[in-house]
């Protein structure tokens, strides 16, 4: 992917829309790119900070971002251990589906 890719999904971002993997990797992205992070700051300004504005609000510009980049990790450990929750209860599903053929089977 690109940088234009990556700045196409800062809305989706924003509006906390990107699937697990997706936020993944425009999460390592931003991290990394500061162009990419640049425009991530620009687009937050306009979305929140205008609406601060018009409200008459407070806003720090640096410390609202961070706490969005903040619940985006959090989020994003959080759907990563639901996925891992659900593979493993799959697993056993499977795992007393054959215990129970099996067991047909024998008796």
């Amino acid at each position: 992917m690109d940088c234009k890719e990556f700045q196409r999904m800062i809305p989706g971002f924003l509006d906390d829309e990107l699937d697990v993997r997706a936020l993944e990797i425009f999460l390592g992205h931003i991290e990394s790119c500061k162009s990419c992070k640049e425009e991530l700051t620009i687009q937050f300004l306009v979305e929140t900070g205008t609406q601060s504005l018009e409200d008459g609000t407070n806003f720090n510009l640096s410390h609202e971002l961070e706490l969005v980049m903040n619940r985006a990790y959090q989020r994003l450990g959080t759907r990563k251990r639901l996925i891992k929750t659900a593979f493993f209860l799959q697993v056993l599903v499977v795992i007393e589906i054959v215990v129970a053929i099996a067991l047909a089977f024998i008796l």
